[in-house]
Formats: C-alpha cells, sequence, structure tokens
C-alpha cells in the first residue's frame, strides 16, 4: 500500500485556500505546540543529559511524513524524523496503525542518528484517517556495548556495538508495551534513566496529541490540512527567493576526521555546493569510503547535518520545515561512504563524526555561497565548535551504584566569526540554539568526581579579522569513587585543525584529552592552592590520549580536556589592533600569538600602536617573500593598474574579493589593492600566490598533533598581501577547489 493511501490529502475544492490571518494564526499555534513536546520531555526525563543539557529535539510532519516543523534543540536530530515515518508506513499496513500508537526505533539506517537517539513517532488521527505525524529523538546515556556510554571504541562493524531496535510499536492506545521495554532497557547500565526517557517520549507525544485535537475542533481539518500544505508552500517560496538573489556559482569546502577508533587515519569528507537559479545541489563526491570504526553515520546522519545547515541560514526567520528544503535542495551521496555508510558499517561515534563533519563542510561551503551575495552576506559565518570532545565515565559512585554518562561540558565550544563580528565564546555548536553546559556543582552532586577547574582557553578560537569563539578547558579528578573511573573519550581534530574560517581567516586549536597521571592536586587543596591551568599542576607523568581513546583514572589522575573554538573570519592582519589588545587583557589571545598572528604588539596589557605597524609591514613583506604563485605567471590574467573608477561592482566574493565588470569584462579581483586574480567563471584561488605554514603558527596549542605532513595552505593575493583563504590540508594532495561563479554548462 503507497503512503498516499495512509494518510488524508487536503482537497482544496473544499474548502479553497486557508486566509492569511488564520494561515498565521495557526502556523504559530502549531509551532508553539511543537515547542511544548520538547519542553514536556524535558521536564519528564530525569537524564541530566536531556533536562539539563536538552541532548534532544522535537517535529511534527504532515500525515504522508512532510516534515512541518523542527524544534530549536539540537537540530540535526528531528531533520530525519521523516526518515522513520516514511520506514513505519512502509512496514506497517494501515489497519495496523491506530490512534495511540507510537513506534520506537534506535537504528541509524532508519532514522536514528545512532543507537544513543532513541526515535520515537506517532500517528494523529481525524475521523479515521492520519492527519499529522508528531516525533520526538532523545539521548539515553548508555544503551549497552561493550564500552560504557555505547561510543564504541574499538568497534569495525556494529555486531561490536551496542543493540539496534528496528522500528516496533513501543506504545499501544497511549501505554507502553512492558515487554518490549524490557527488551530495550535489559541492555543498558542507565535502566532507570532510559527509562524515565520512555515515558518522557510518551507524555511528550500525548499531549502534542491532545493539542492537535484541540485545534482541528477550533478550525476544522481542511483548514488544518490547507495549513500544512500552506507551511511547505510559504517556506518554500520564500527559500527559493533568497536563493534566486544569490549569484549562480559552485563553491567546494573539504575536512578530515581522524582516528576511526582503532587506528589514527585521516577520512577526507568533501562537500561541492552548486547553486543554479533557485536551486542547490550538495555533492559529497571525494568523501572517504566508510572506515573500520565507529565514525560513520548513515544517510539520516548526512541529512541532518546538512539540512540542519540550510534551516539555519536560510529559514532564520520562517519555520523549519524540512519538507520544504527537500523540494530544493538535492543531495548526491555515494553509498558506502563516511557520511552515507551501509550496514554493517560502525556508526556508534555517528551523530558526534560524521554526521557533525558534513555539517562543518556544509556549513563552510553554505558560508561561501552567502558570502557573495549583498543582501544575504550577513548570514556567512565561519564553522563553530567543529567536533564534540565527548568524555564518557563510568563505574561506582560513593555509594557503590553504577553510573555512566557523557559529561555535557562537550558542548562549550566556540562559535563561528561572522562577517561583521567575532564569534561567541563558549557559544556552543551550530545546530543547537538550546544546548547548554551543566554547572560545576551539579555534575560534582551527581558524579563521584571534582572539576578541579573550567576556564575558557587561550588561543583556541580561529584567528581572523573577526576571531572565531573561544572553548571550554577544564579539569576532572576522581573523588570519593568505589575503585577507578573507566575514562572514554572521542573527537575528531586532535591531529588536524578543524573549524574552518573563511576567507584568510584561520582554523580552531586541536582538541586535546590528557591524563595527568599521580598528580598533586589534592596536596595544592590541602595547602590552599587551587590550580587553573594543566601547567599549575605537577604529575608523574602528562599522557596524550588518542582522538578515540579508553583509560581507566585512579585517584589523583586527573583529565585535562579542551573543546575547540570557532573559525575566524578574513586576514588576521586586518584585525582592529584595539580588538586584538582586549583580547589580551581578557585572556582569549596570548601577547605572544597577537604578535606572530595578528602582528600586534602588546607590552604588558598595553598596545604599541608604532610597533604594529612596523610588525604588521614586516609580516606582509615576509608572507610575499614566502609565497610562489598557484600556477605559472604565463596562466594567469592580471590588470592591476586599470583605473578602478571604472570598474562596475557586481556583487562582493569574500572578505577583500568582489566580482566587477571591467574594461568590457567581468573579474574578480583584490578590494585592497584592485589586482585582478581571476576571470568570472575561474576560480580566483588559481591566481593568488601561496605559502605553506605548519599548524603551529595558527595557535601555540597545536603542539601535540601526530600526523607530521598537515600544512596550512594560505592563499594571499600576488599584489598586496592579504590572505583570501587558508586550507587544512596533506602536504601531498593537490590545491582544493574554492569557489566559480556562473551557471554550469
Amino acid at each position: 500500500m503507497s503512503t498516499a493511501t495512509k494518510a488524508k490529502e487536503f482537497d482544496a475544492s473544499a474548502g479553497g485556500p486557508i486566509d492569511p490571518v488564520t494561515f498565521e494564526v495557526m502556523r504559530h499555534r502549531l509551532w508553539a505546540i511543537n515547542d511544548e513536546q520538547a519542553m514536556m520531555a524535558a521536564r519528564v526525563s530525569g537524564s541530566p543529559v536531556v533536562y539539563e543539557a536538552y541532548d534532544f529535539n522535537s517535529g511534527i510532519l504532515t500525515g504522508d511524513g512532510r516534515g512541518l516543523f523542527v524544534g530549536v534543540y539540537i537540530v540535526h536530530h528531528a531533520v530525519p524524523l521523516d526518515i522513520m515515518v516514511r520506514t513505519v508506513l512502509e512496514q506497517w499496513e494501515l489497519d495496523d496503525i491506530r490512534e495511540g500508537d507510537m513506534f520506537f526505533s534506535n537504528d541509524p539506517w532508519a532514522g536514528a542518528l545512532h543507537a544513543n537517539d532513541g526515535i520515537m513517532v506517532s500517528p494523529i488521527f481525524w475521523n479515521g484517517d492520519i492527519v499529522a505525524w508528531t516525533g520526538i529523538v532523545m539521548h539515553d546515556s548508555d544503551v549497552g556495548s561493550p564500552v560504557p556510554g555505547s561510543f564504541v571504541v574499538g568497534a569495525v562493524d556494529r555486531f561490536g556495538e551496542a543493540p539496534l531496535f528496528p522500528p516496533v510499536k513501543m506504545v499501544e492506545n497511549f501505554a507502553i508495551r512492558p515487554d518490549l521495554e524490557r527488551a530495550f532497557l535489559r541492555n543498558s547500565r542507565t535502566e532507570a534513566l532510559n527509562a524515565l526517557n520512555m515515558r518522557a517520549r510518551v507524555a511528550a507525544l500525548t499531549i502534542t496529541h491532545q493539542r492537535i485535537h484541540e485545534l482541528i475542533e477550533q478550525y476544522g481539518i481542511d483548514t488544518f490540512l490547507a495549513c500544512q500544505e500552506e507551511v511547505i508552500d510559504y517556506v518554500d517560496r520564500i527559500v527559493r527567493q533568497r536563493v534566486r538573489e544569490i549569484p549562480d556559482g559552485s563553491w567546494f569546502e573539504q575536512a578530515y576526521i581522524d582516528h576511526d577508533g582503532n587506528n589514527n587515519e585521516l577520512y577526507p569528507m568533501c562537500a561541492r555546493l552548486t547553486k543554479t537559479g533557485d536551486r542547490i545541489t550538495l555533492d559529497f563526491t571525494g568523501t572517504a569510503p566508510q572506515a573500520p570504526g565507529s565514525i560513520n553515520c548513515t544517510r539520516a546522519g548526512l541529512e541532518g547535518g546538512a539540512f540542519g545547515v540550510f534551516l539555519l541560514f536560510l529559514c532564520y526567520d520562517i519555520p523549519w520545515s524540512v519538507g520544504a528544503l527537500r523540494q530544493i535542495v538535492d543531495i548526491v551521496s555515494e553509498e558506502g561512504t563516511l557520511n552515507n555508510a551501509r550496514s554493517p558499517a560502525a556508526v556508534s561515534m555517528g551523530s558526534v563524526m560524521g554526521t557533525w563533519v558534513t555539517q562543518n563542510v556544509v556549513s563552510n561551503v553554505a558560508a561561501k555561497m552567502l558570502m557573495s551575495s549583498s543582501a544575504y552576506r550577513g548570514e556567512a559565518q565561519a564553522c563553530w565548535q567543529p567536533s564534540l570532545n565527548g568524555q564518557v565515565i563510568a563505574g561506582a559512585d560513593r555509594r557503590g551504584d553504577p553510573f555512566a554518562s557523557i559529561l555535557m561540558d562537550c558542548c562549550g565550544g566556540g562559535a563561528g566569526a561572522r562577517t561583521f563580528a567575532d564569534g561567541i565564546d563558549t557559544g556552543g555548536f551550530m545546530q543547537s540554539m538550546s544546548a547548554s553546559i551543566p554547572n560545576v556543582e551539579t555534575t560534582e552532586s551527581r558524579y563521584p568526581v571534582l572539576q578541579v577547574y573550567r576556564r575558557q582557553r587561550c588561543d583556541s578560537g580561529g584567528p581572523g579579522r573577526f576571531r572565531g569563539g573561544v572553548a571550554v578547558e577544564y579539569g576532572l579528578l576522581p573523588h570519593k569513587s568505589v575503585g577507578p573511573i573507566a575514562d572514554v573519550v572521542f573527537t575528531s581534530g586532535a591531529s588536524q585543525p578543524e573549524g574552518h574560517g573563511l576567507s584568510g581567516g584561520g582554523p580552531a586549536s586541536l582538541a586535546l584529552n590528557m591524563v595527568l597521571r599521580s598528580s598533586n592536586v589534592r596536596e595544592m587543596y590541602a595547602a590552599g592552592k587551587i590550580p587553573c591551568s594543566a601547567d599549575e599542576i605537577q604529575a608523574d607523568v602528562r599522557e596524550v590520549l588518542a582522538a578515540k581513546d579508553q583509560t581507566m583514572l585512579a585517584a589523583d589522575d586527573c583529565h585535562i580536556c579542551l573543546q575547540t573554538g570557532g573559525g575566524g573570519y578574513g586576514d588576521p592582519l586586518r584585525r582592529d589592533p584595539d580588538a586584538v589588545e582586549l583580547d589580551v587583557q581578557r585572556g582569549l589571545v596570548s601577547a605572544a600569538a597577537a604578535k606572530s598572528i595578528y602582528g600586534v604588539v602588546v607590552t604588558d596589557g598595553v598596545l604599541d600602536a608604532d610597533a604594529t605597524q612596523r610588525e604588521r609591514e614586516r609580516a606582509i613583506a615576509a608572507r610575499l617573500a614566502d609565497a610562489s604563485p598557484v600556477l605559472p605567471a604565463q596562466l594567469v590574467e592580471r590588470n592591476a593598474a586599470v583605473d578602478t573608477d571604472k570598474a562596475t561592482h557586481l556583487h562582493p566574493v569574500a572578505d577583500t574579493l568582489e566580482a566587477v565588470h571591467l574594461a568590457g569584462r567581468d573579474v574578480v579581483r583584490c578590494t585592497v589593492c584592485a589586482t585582478t586574480l581571476s576571470p568570472y567563471g575561474h576560480d580566483y584561488k588559481r591566481g593568488a600566490s601561496m605559502r605553506e605554514l605548519p599548524i603551529s603558527a595558527m595557535s601555540p596549542l597545536n603542539g601535540h598533533n601526530t600526523l607530521d605532513d598537515i600544512v596550512l595552505r594560505e592563499f594571499l593575493c600576488p599584489t598586496c598581501g592579504t590572505a583570501i583563504a587558508l586550507d587544512v590540508q596533506r602536504k601531498a594532495e593537490p590545491v582544493l577547489d574554492e569557489a566559480t561563479f556562473g551557471s554550469p554548462k
């Protein structure tokens, strides 16, 4: 039976289009209903991951499974709800789906991001027809597997990870089926918390049933169905109009995931965005094949990361309707790759690896597109916190009771720089406007640990004319636990900088997990001194953990965890010296980095303007002396001497680049010195000069990387030396594409 016969469709002849006033009232009511079901779930849940850090989300869909509303919590959780609904509609006969049924799954091939993210969806009936679906996704702290927390370091396929539940009818007539619930909870180390989450899902979906029925009773079923169609049409119209206002072109971005959970290999992820008219194509060709480790994600994770970016960038003031975006954005991806894994790939880290890095490459390639639009360049921003530096602790607490949980301080990364302002310090990650990190005291009351310190880490944000936000670093020590504590870590960007910048802005610093074995923290406490950094703590051994690793923490072992910041925007040498001075005074940028990266001399917290001017002149000269043309000079068209008054501005391209009509042709040129870099239809990066730098050149925190073939490739205007792009690559790789303009032929 086709899905079209399972859901009541709106018949325009029954009542005509919905009037504008009623539409506005109803769409905001639906928006509020979705928010209410999310908050209901958070209030009922007993899991701090949900009620405190808000690691969940909710959505409302049409009767045939098209997404209408996504909640304001972790966006990429709720985007694939439509995959779950379609799976249910394909696997159940209509007569077997009833009011009060709720279908549950943690299967990444059915819509979950990974096994911890249990999805529950429920049909809403009216007069015997399915007229809508509602859904909620919540993170369960542990769902089994050989590794506490279920982010499985060491797995090579899904059979070494947590059990997967394909869609099952977990609830009938609004009541949980105890046999199925027992089967699900049996595998978990956190059975009580997971049981509370299950009840939270049921409570949230039940209240949504009630609210939707109240809405239909007030306005009628035809008006309700018309509102659904109009929401999708409304979002479709606005987004298409916005896309049409952006110049046609093609933009490219590449990032990596380092360490697959078994070996420290680099896995590239590539995204090419092509915009033509009012349509966008995302092509992930060039992405690595799926890995023999837990870093892969399924197609659900790919779509969650990709569509989530466009909801934020293009739907900032309209409903977050996935159903509308699917009509505008096409995704090209080969099955069996890193972010479109084929079973039995290991995927337990998919939400924070494959999905997260998909978000990174799509956000930066979309930002490059937006930078070329006079109307929407203010929406562009560099990559936010590019990875989750997750830490799971497990063991027995002071009462001897078992515990296992991810510490949600991992949400404390930095936001990406914008085209007009710095990124937000400890702003979190891009796809969750409402996530938070717990109070230190709350963590200490809940688990047998002491958080020795937590601070914003100097030099962790990406440098630029506008700086990326800095990130959280914390130190943690076991306290009153029964025996050692299991310590599991998983991150990306420990060997190469992620959090890539835009327009010559630098990437954020590396992530770090380090254990100070047999530290003197307790002696320092006894002496009345509280350490505020790892440098103040003495230890027998300083053990840097791999990006994915597991170890044990003894009583005096102090774990240091550094998140990553956001990428920078624009040439760091063009940053306002007064802003750099303030950063140094606030402890966000070191005086050494101020000079070496920004060319700003700050002595004892005070700006030296004359020394700064000399240092910046010296830095520009050094750039030009070190750089070489990307292409041989005879292949590059130059025209630096043309009178700039005769050029007609077409549109911006990047921070210091613009497209102009000049001397009878369209070109891309530098706005600082008017040097032409390329014809309009060519990649302007090919007309630049390039120099290679070590990754330590963008942050003094990058000294612990274990891969020695990673370099920064800085692209410069060959005349004035202004930085226009910066890539993180392996030495042997060719120069990456950046951007070309004009419709593809």
